[in-house]
């Protein structure tokens, strides 16, 4: 394996580890410090990342239900970058090339951009619907 590779990983593992310790083990209320959405005080409206730090919190202590709930696309997300790392790391460690269609493609951006903003576009649909 090369040296590279190996560095990456180790990065990788020490920054998920300080999150997960961070968000865990200090267990402060960070909701409390993160400034309100610019765009939902203003107009009513839910931009695309509404809730996404809520579910990366909550995902983080392990309540994968309400990460879920606070907004289901970065949920998927970071359940695709973290098979995806688990499959990168496997290939790197074993020098095999199992799943590398998992790995990202330029299309794969695309694909997440409109099911973000098709998800954004719904979620603001059923606000104004249910009021």
């Amino acid at each position: 394996m090369k040296k590279e590779y190996k560095k990456m990983i180790i990065i990788q593992l020490v920054f998920l580890i300080i999150g997960i310790l961070t968000v865990i083990i200090i267990n402060t209320n960070l909701i409390n410090f993160i400034p309100k959405c610019w765009i939902n005080e203003k107009f009513g409206l839910l931009c695309t990342s509404c809730g996404g730090t809520r579910c990366v919190i909550n995902f983080l202590q392990g309540n994968f239900i309400k990460a879920f709930k606070y907004h289901s696309v970065f949920f998927l997300i970071i359940i695709y970058i973290l098979i995806t790392d688990i499959v990168y790391i496997i290939n790197t460690l074993t020098n095999k090339n199992i799943a590398k269609w998992l790995y990202p493609k330029p299309y794969y951006l695309i694909i997440w951009t409109v099911i973000l903003a098709i998800y954004t576009i719904a979620r603001n649909i059923l606000i104004f619907v249910k009021i």
